[in-house]
Order: C-alpha cells, then sequence, then structure tokens
C-alpha cells in the first residue's frame, strides 16, 4: 500500500457534506490524531478512492462528541449536527470511527505530486465529472481553492478534480471562475443548452448535481 496523501478541507461542513451529500451510503469518518505543522492534532478524515495510485484523506482539525454527523441538504438549507443515534430518516448518517492509533505507512503526506490541466470553462468540468459518473458511477467532488494572491486581493478561484490516468499518475483538471461561489453544490443538465449553475437546492429533478468542497490552503496549479 503506497503512503496516502492528506488534504485539509476548510471546515467540518465540507467534510459533511464530502461524506454524505449525495451518496447512497456515506462514507464513513475517521477520528485519530494526525501531526500537522509540527503539532500533534485531533483530526476528522474521510477516505476518498480517486484512482490517483495512492488513497486520499480529506480532513478538519477537529473532535467529534457524537457517534455519527448527520447532515442534509433541504430546501436551499444545510444542516450539520453531531449525533449519538441514526434514527431520523431525513438525515443520512456518517458513522464515526475512533482510532486509537494508525499504522506509520497512513500518516501520509500533506504534499500531493500531480500534473494540472486547465479547461477552458465550467460546463467541460462538469461533462468531465458526467462522463467519471456514466463510467463509474461515482460523483467525483470538485474542489474549490482561492488564491488570494497579492494584497489587493487578485488572485484565481479554482475549482477543479483530481483524477487518475491510465499510468497511475494523478491529474489535477480544473477551471478559473470569476468569483467565489457561495453555493455548495453545481447543477447541470446534459439534456438542455442551460449552462451549468451554482445551487443550493438539489431537489429539482432532470439535474445531475455535484457537490462543491472548499480546501482550506490554495492548491498548487
Amino acid at each position: 500500500m503506497r503512503i496516502p496523501y492528506y488534504i485539509q478541507l476548510d471546515s467540518i461542513n465540507d467534510l459533511a457534506r464530502l461524506a454524505a451529500a449525495l451518496e447512497v451510503v456515506p462514507s464513513p469518518i475517521y477520528s485519530f490524531k494526525l501531526k500537522v505543522k509540527e503539532q500533534e492534532s485531533n483530526i476528522l478524515a474521510v477516505g476518498l478512492n480517486l484512482n490517483m495510485g495512492r488513497p486520499v484523506f480529506c480532513y478538519v482539525d477537529a473532535q467529534c462528541n457524537g457517534e455519527f454527523i448527520a447532515y442534509r441538504a433541504f430546501m436551499g438549507n444545510e444542516e450539520v449536527n453531531m449525533v449519538n443515534a441514526a434514527n431520523n430518516p431525513a438525515y443520512s448518517y456518517a458513522p464515526v470511527i475512533r482510532v486509537v492509533s494508525i499504522p506509520k505507512r497512513l500518516k501520509g503526506s500533506k504534499s500531493i505530486g500531480y500534473e494540472s490541466i486547465i479547461l477552458n470553462d465550467l460546463i467541460s468540468l462538469v461533462k468531465l465529472g458526467l462522463y467519471k459518473y456514466m463510467r463509474d458511477e461515482v460523483l467525483i467532488p470538485l474542489f474549490l481553492s482561492v488564491d488570494k494572491g497579492n494584497d489587493k486581493g487578485n488572485g484565481n478561484v479554482i475549482l477543479g478534480t483530481f483524477i487518475g490516468g491510465n499510468d497511475d499518475h494523478p491529474y489535477f483538471c480544473y477551471t478559473i471562475l470569476h468569483s467565489i461561489p457561495k453555493e455548495n453544490f453545481v447543477r447541470y443538465s446534459s439534456q438542455s443548452d442551460e449552462a451549468p449553475t451554482f445551487t443550493n437546492n438539489i431537489d429539482e429533478h432532470g439535474y445531475i448535481y455535484m457537490k462543491i468542497v472548499r480546501l482550506k490552503s490554495t492548491i498548487r496549479v
């Protein structure tokens, strides 16, 4: 097993969205200690299989005082709660798995070796995600990274996703946005000429939805 990569997310909501939103079965969330910036911290992490040749863990520096993280996106609102019982069918529940210690080979690296591929626009990125969904029946997450740039804030807003090539080498396919989206999902239909849009409402039929996961730091492109 190769050493995994660790990617820090912006908030617990991003972690819950990654684990549970649009998933038939939510992913488990692992709670353990990890050395972050030379200090050992309590983290919550979700494992992803992105066909990058190595496992990927997305994490936040946080603790969970419940047995599950309950998630719901309903009528444009997002709810994330730490609970002890999965007893409300209106929510998706990601189980929290507490780990006393992890093997040394799983402690991993914060640096991902990948090549970047810039796409022309948002629709190209979304169609790539649609292709992955039709082939693998997996909705890939879209990672949002904001480069704060110089003192005037003239940085790039980057939205993209990691994919694995046939050579097991990871690639980050991305596009540059004109502004930072406040919404948590992208909506798209290949059966109409409607452009993909950002939304918080995932209840409308006839569309495919892709979740946006915000990163804590700027991604290298």
